[in-house]
């Protein structure tokens, strides 16, 4: 059984995106996980046979309100992918940073209702906001604290990647925000996603003090990629209760990468916290 916590399904707002055209994000293709079939005919229906075949329990979709080419992913489209598809979808509603905090607490309180709706992203180091440029921004504060009180995790996405594609500093995916960020609020869980890559050790070394940091490497710990031995080290002897799996679908193969993943020496018992129990438990299903 199978969680994948980085997981973009052929959605209207989604097949625009750099992630669904051909290509994708060029810099992070690798022959050994070619596009799946599903990626080259834009076919949910694919999707869910690929999904079967592999042996996934949930796609996890992270809502996104961020600029070109990424894009934003509807939180109404999103919610209509839950409810026709129950059972095989979750999803992190995306906020929108140029809106204000009312607007922010409204449409939690609206997505959140509903149980497929497990969390909150943001991504404020390529914010639709130019004013807001990391996660410490204390405008962001009241989706913390919303977070905080609603028991929710919040989740937030850095790369340098991310930097990259969309032209903003490529510093601002340092991970010491992250640090500043889970002490201000240590009852507050925190799931990064890409893991600061290529931050690595920075990454490891907040994910090591911060208890209410979760680490989703996702593509960044298949062992072809520079660095993704220390993502490993660190599930394995120091975080294999707060490491998780994601496939970067569509960009990468399902079967492929859940390989990847189990290709590592684990200790016993780890690889199936890391593939499934520790995204249950971070989004309060377990």
């Amino acid at each position: 059984m199978v969680v994948d916590m980085r997981l973009r399904p052929p959605l209207p707002s989604l097949n625009s995106s750099i992630l669904f055209q051909p290509g994708g994000v060029a810099q992070t293709d690798h022959p050994d996980y070619p596009r799946p079939e599903s990626v080259r005919q834009v076919s949910l229906p694919l999707l869910l046979r690929e999904m079967d075949e592999a042996g996934l329990q949930y796609g996890v979709l992270m809502g996104r309100q961020s600029p070109p080419p990424f894009g934003i992913i509807d939180n109404d489209e999103i919610l209509a992918l839950l409810d026709a598809h129950p059972g095989r979808f979750l999803a992190w509603m995306g906020l929108d940073l140029r809106q204000s905090p009312e607007e922010w607490l409204a449409q939690m309180d609206t997505y959140l209702a509903h149980p497929g709706f497990r969390g909150v992203c943001i991504e404020p180091t390529i914010s639709l906001d130019p004013r807001i440029t990391l996660a410490t921004d204390p405008r962001l504060h009241p989706i913390y604290e919303a977070c905080r009180q609603r028991d929710v995790p919040v989740g937030l996405t850095l790369s340098g990647v991310l930097q990259h594609a969309t032209g903003r500093p490529y510093e601002l995916s340092r991970p010491a925000q992250i640090y500043e960020l889970a002490t201000a609020f240590p009852d507050l869980d925190i799931h990064v996603a890409h893991a600061a890559y290529p931050w690595v050790m920075e990454m490891v070394g907040v994910a090591f003090h911060c208890r209410n940091v979760w680490l989703s490497p996702d593509l960044y710990m298949s062992p072809e990629i520079p660095g993704s031995t220390e993502y490993f080290k660190l599930a394995n002897n120091y975080l294999p209760d707060r490491s998780l799996f994601g496939s970067n679908y569509p960009s990468k193969p399902l079967p492929q990468m859940i390989a990847a993943y189990r290709s590592w020496p684990w200790r016993p018992g780890v690889i199936d916290r890391v593939l499934s129990e520790n995204a249950l438990r971070l989004m309060r299903l377990k």
